[in-house]
């Protein structure tokens, strides 16, 4: 089929891939001066059907649309040129983790475990927004040649369960779909970790944990849900059987049992260095209640980001599990139940009332640097709120010192004059709403291989700056906790000039 000459107002240059559902193009934005990959679902989809699947491509699109993650792939645009659905997302260099197993590449252990905890992120945090893929497969995981995945096409991930072949073809991927997904059940986020499990399987073996020569459909379908998966070190002589106590919780039958989380997936992967078998690490990360940490030390030791500086991992790596150790500081601190506190000092006021951490969120941005994609900068953001409210009596220089701090760091105060019986002013009073956002914003500096750290209401009230080189960033990550939570942490020395 001959690629249209455009689609909406991009400028079609070629065609990437084509699927059962949808093809992919390679475009040009002329409005923004950038090439893009359109996605269409195909027009020749069954007239019964296709207005259900028009209406879900777009709405699931629109989903993924929010999701901000330097493991999934950015959404610009969805709408519908005469007649037929597309979607408009970043264009991904590298290939796809298809490609590569069908390229006969080895990869190491080391970069097995880490593809998966890269897409075991990137499930996790769109599971936060409601949102399940349900396609989660090698051809939708694109892999850069800087070894960042990011996974892709959420627009197809839901389909009519009613609905289940097209042409011979199936509607979604059998060999990697969960039991409940196979019976037609509800499905939630740990069906994904289920199909991500079986991604992991065959990254470690070159095949799909249920499949075999000429079976069935039916048969493939049957021992999804019924039978055990062999265990990969059996499966293929030398693979390290660590990754069998992985296996064996991510695919487990009953959505139960899996992880719960595919973020505890993605810390399970992350304690393998470099394929070696560290079974009793493995077993502790599978069994440790993450949600139980009762102590500073607890809920920030086992984040702490270690030294690579004998490694040749790039900055854009530092910020990228800089963004994973601040999504695990919100998911575990700052959106802990019972809340989490805080007491910040104020000068002129003294000790704020205790504050509880809230409305926690972690955000990336990416750029192109000499042709490859990495990270610009991460954001951390919430906020800090108490019942009481603070009250201060001030005069003079005092007085108009307090003011524009409060101002410059976003809470929400009042103040009145307080005079004498003669008229004279005495002071100003202050009631002041302990209800101020936090945000904390990394940049990198790829020039000088550094990290600028820009505060505001972080550790201290108002503006605060940093800046850090690649291996004190990694370094001091885990200070970097503690300086969020108010606790005396190595940057209160490294504070910049405002």
């Amino acid at each position: 089929m001959t690629p249209p000459a455009a689609i909406g107002r991009y400028q079609v240059q070629g065609e990437l891939g084509r699927g059962a559902m949808g093809t992919v193009y390679r475009a040009f934005d002329p409005v923004l001066d950038r090439v893009v990959a359109i996605k269409m679902l195909n027009p020749d989809l069954p007239e019964d059907v296709v207005a259900e699947m028009r209406a879900r491509f777009v709405r699931e699109a629109r989903s993924a649309g929010q999701l901000n993650h330097p493991n999934i792939v950015t959404i610009y645009d969805v709408d519908v040129a005469d007649g037929v659905a597309f979607i408009a997302m970043e264009h991904l260099e590298g290939r796809s983790l298809r490609q590569i197993l069908d390229s006969g590449e080895v990869l190491s252990y080391e970069a097995i475990a880490e593809i998966a905890a890269q897409v075991a992120e990137a499930l996790d945090y769109a599971g936060r927004f409601g949102i399940v893929h349900r396609d989660t497969k090698p051809a939708n995981v694109m892999v850069s040649p800087a070894g960042v995945a990011k996974l892709t096409d959420f627009g197809l991930a839901h389909v009519p369960s009613s609905v289940m072949t097209q042409k011979g073809s199936i509607l979604g991927s059998p060999k990697y779909m969960s039991p409940e997904q196979v019976q037609e059940e509800p499905v939630d986020g740990r069906a994904d970790i289920f199909a991500l499990g079986i991604v992991l399987y065959e990254m470690l073996t070159g095949t799909t944990p249920f499949e075999a020569p000429e079976l069935s459909l039916f048969d493939l379908m049957e021992r999804i849900v019924k039978e055990p998966a062999p265990k990969a070190s059996e499966r293929k002589p030398g693979v390290p059987a660590a990754f069998d106590a992985i296996l064996a919780r991510a695919l487990a039958k009953r959505p139960a049992e899996r992880f719960q989380r595919a973020h505890d997936f993605a810390e399970a992967l992350r304690a393998l260095r470099s394929g070696a078998e560290l079974a009793a690490e493995v077993e502790y990360s599978l069994g440790e209640d993450s949600g139980s940490r009762e102590t500073l030390s607890r809920l920030l030791g086992d984040l702490e980001i270690s030294s690579r500086t004998d490694t040749p991992e790039t900055l854009s790596a530092s910020l990228r599990q800089g963004f994973h150790y601040l999504e695990a500081l919100v998911r575990r601190v700052v959106q802990a139940s019972p809340p989490f506190t805080v007491s910040l000092d104020l000068a002129q006021v003294g000790v704020l009332p205790a504050a509880a951490l809230g409305a926690g969120k972690v955000e990336s941005r990416t750029r192109l640097l000499q042709g490859k994609e990495v990270v610009d900068s991460v954001t951390l953001d919430y906020r800090m709120r108490s019942a009481k409210k603070a009250r201060a009596a001030l005069g003079g220089e005092d007085a108009r010192r307090l003011k524009a701090r409060l101002e410059r760091a976003g809470i929400a105060f009042e103040h009145r004059e307080v005079r004498d019986a003669a008229g004279v002013l005495r002071c100003e009073a202050f009631v002041i709403e302990v209800d101020m956002p936090a945000r904390a914003t990394l940049r990198a500096d790829y020039e000088a291989q550094a990290v600028d750290i820009e505060c505001s209401n972080v550790g201290v009230l108002g503006p605060a700056r940093y800046r850090l080189s690649r291996a004190e960033f990694d370094e001091l990550m885990w200070d970097f906790g503690k300086l969020v939570l108010g606790f005396p942490s190595a940057f209160a020395g490294r504070r910049l000039p405002s």
